[in-house]
């Protein structure tokens, strides 16, 4: 029988819906299935508030988690396979997945095969890389990566994605925009992932690092956000400090920075988007070679076809 653990962290439903429907075929006698549902000691709402949702940028983005509640499973038990499923807050991963990874408890992941599952707006680039490490770090042998984005163009999301975040509705909105969050057809369709893992299940007990999702269409990497994501890490990363240095998350004193952050950002992003697609158009056989090795660094390790 072979152990498989599913860490996961979910505030809209999407993440758990799609950890589900990766899981269908997994949930069988040759297979014991452990879930572990991360709960963090801070309380992240959904929906969230204005300024709760913007407050926990700056720890984001430095790296600065929460402390969680302990896990059910033993600090000492091995799994044959562990899938990770988290969700991307400002570039990074959500701040409770990076209170697990920062934890003892990670020790689990320890000489242990991980996938990982993304569910996110579009923009997942940085958190997908964040996460290759921060795995790498604690011992864990990272063999496939799965993305699943929002339904909708950049410039719907920007609008549907926040209204969802902020009230908690999915539906179309002005009967123009498209719904919110990830397609149910998308969602269904990651069970052909738990399909190949259930057919394959003495691949798990080799010593081999091979990705066992190649050919499904694990990840698909769009290149217009390869800039707008370098040119927001820039960005975030003085502003992180500045509103540290002024406080812990949830102080007073921090109110005018992360206010201040808050309004540019609306402003920005557009602005971003623009001046990125630009610079691609005039640079592009500059930096035309360095974008594409990042992008088959992106698409490691489980490949795009």
């Amino acid at each position: 029988m072979k152990r498989v653990l599913v860490v996961y962290y979910s505030q809209s439903g999407d993440v758990t819906r799609a950890v589900e429907s990766f899981t269908k075929f997994l949930q069988t006698a040759e297979i014991e299935l452990t879930w572990e549902c991360i709960k963090p000691k801070d309380n992240y709402p959904f929906p969230w508030s204005l300024y709760k949702f913007f407050d926990v940028f700056p720890e984001c983005v430095n790296g600065e988690p929460p402390e969680i509640y302990p896990p059910k499973f033993g600090n000492d038990e091995k799994f044959d396979l562990i899938i990770l499923a988290y969700q991307v807050w400002f570039l990074a991963p959500s701040l409770p997945i990076q209170g697990f990874l920062k934890s003892k408890y990670a020790k689990v992941l320890e000489n242990t095969k991980v996938i990982t599952l993304v569910v996110c707006r579009n923009m997942w680039h940085s958190a997908s890389e964040t996460m290759k490490k921060m795995i790498a770090e604690v011992g864990g042998i990272h063999i496939d990566n799965v993305v699943l984005t929002h339904q909708g163009p950049p410039l719907a999301t920007f609008i549907t994605t926040p209204r969802l975040l902020l009230t908690g509705k999915k539906n179309r909105f002005l009967g123009v925009l498209p719904a919110a969050g990830v397609r149910d057809e998308d969602i269904y369709a990651l069970s052909r992932f738990g399909k190949q893992i259930a057919n394959n299940l003495a691949a798990l007990s080799d010593s081999s690092r091979q990705p066992m999702l190649q050919g499904l269409g694990a990840v698909e990497v769009n290149q217009r956000y390869v800039i707008p994501e370098f040119i927001g890490r820039l960005v975030y990363r003085p502003w992180a400090k500045i509103a540290r240095f002024f406080g812990k998350q949830g102080s007073w004193s921090r109110i005018p920075i992360v206010c201040i952050f808050a309004v540019q950002l609306i402003f920005a992003i557009p602005i971003v988007l623009i001046v990125s697609t630009v610079v691609q158009l005039l640079f592009a056989p500059l930096i035309h070679k360095k974008i594409a090795s990042y992008v088959e660094l992106l698409k490691s390790p489980s490949g795009v076809d």
